[in-house]
């Protein structure tokens, strides 16, 4: 089987998956998550080339990763993503069809990159058969930066995905998530990201729809530090001219020193300023399943799946769980015909892009 390593770059972190696809087989070798330097990547934009050249190679030798055939996926959420219906054409009048409609309805850059790939079927009002496909636009600068950083870094680019289109395989070729058959349930899959969380479900075995909201664990870790500089201020007015707490280096402290919902006093401040910020989460969650549920004609969604770095803080599960009333788990493995892979929650974009369909 062909190995290849996969590198989803973030907005802090690079995680990388070493492995292959084939035959309808998923392998993953080895996978590893590296911090990002400060002025790499600013809003998913590449500020600085070569420092994130140099970062992605010193990471692939830290992690004694061998390939040098790269994919490259990005969450882009920058990008114009839309599901356009289509009859049947041939590949010319598809691709003049696809361009059109992006170019007069969505009013994209006539330079953007333009992918789409066929997701479904569907009927028209007028009976006439139609097939579905997702098309992604993106600025061709953003495109061309990230070819320029596997350039730089000595490797091998053998395409580059968008991180929706890699779960989206994922789920097509999956049928369980930590060894529970998907069977005829709706799940949800929560991507929590460090700047973007995303939502997906699959029904029934396929992937239905994503959805991009604006919260992430990035915003989380703010709070929490900002909780920290507010208890550190009210110790030090407390205790006069008294010593003042060190406050932690960053919100990964206080995450580890700290069970924010075990309910100690240490804890309390914490777990209080966060509870507008997961009030608005459980919101956005609710408002999705409940977009599901509403037009779907077969089963509500029976369990959340987290995935992403953010869904490595602890107690966040149990949390969701509670507040959503529904089964929350952190995803731990995938798997297709009872044979599973165990993956790490952050490395899941990268070992999705490992599937390639061959054409």
């Amino acid at each position: 089987m062909k190995t290849r390593i996969s590198i989803d770059i973030g907005s802090r972190n690079i995680h990388i998956a070493e492995g292959g696809f084939q035959k309808g087989q998923l392998s993953l070798r080895r996978s590893q998550s590296f911090e990002i330097p400060e002025g790499c990547i600013s809003e998913e934009a590449v500020k600085d080339a070569q420092l994130l050249a140099d970062t992605v190679a010193n990471s692939l030798k830290a992690g004694k990763f061998r390939s040098t055939e790269a994919i490259l996926t990005v969450n882009a959420s920058h990008a114009v993503i839309r599901e356009l219906d289509f009859p049947q054409a041939k590949p010319r009048e598809l691709d003049s069809m696809v361009k059109n409609e992006m170019y007069q309805t969505f009013h994209i850059a006539k330079t953007d990159v333009i992918q789409y790939k066929e997701i479904g079927k569907t009927v028209d009002a007028d009976g006439e058969r139609l097939k579905r496909y997702r098309v992604a636009a993106v600025d061709q600068g953003a495109v061309e930066a990230w070819f320029s950083v596997m350039n730089k870094a000595k490797l091998k680019a053998a395409a580059m995905d968008l991180n929706i289109n890699a779960i989206d395989k994922l789920l097509s070729w999956a049928d369980s998530v930590n060894d529970r058959s998907y069977g005829d349930e709706a799940v949800m899959l929560l991507d929590f990201g460090q700047s973007l969380a995303t939502l997906y479900i699959v029904s029934k075995g396929r992937p239905v729809f994503h959805r991009h909201i604006n919260i992430s664990s990035g915003s989380m870790d703010s709070i929490l530090m900002s909780a920290a500089q507010q208890q550190a201020e009210d110790m030090l007015d407390g205790a006069g001219e008294g010593p003042r707490k060190g406050l932690p280096k960053d919100a990964r402290e206080i995450k580890e020193k700290t069970n924010i919902f075990g309910g100690s006093a240490e804890a309390a401040p914490y777990y209080n300023a966060l509870q507008p910020f997961f009030y608005r989460l459980n919101d956005e969650i609710r408002k999705v399943a409940a977009f599901y549920n509403d037009r779907s004609q077969g089963s509500n969604i029976a369990c959340i799946y987290l995935f992403g770095k953010g869904s490595e803080f602890a107690g966040l599960p149990e949390y969701l769980s509670g507040s959503l009333s529904l089964p929350v788990e952190k995803l731990r493995s995938v798997g297709r015909k009872h044979a599973s892979i165990k993956v790490e929650p952050a490395h899941l974009n990268a070992v999705a892009a490992l599937i390639r369909i061959e054409k």
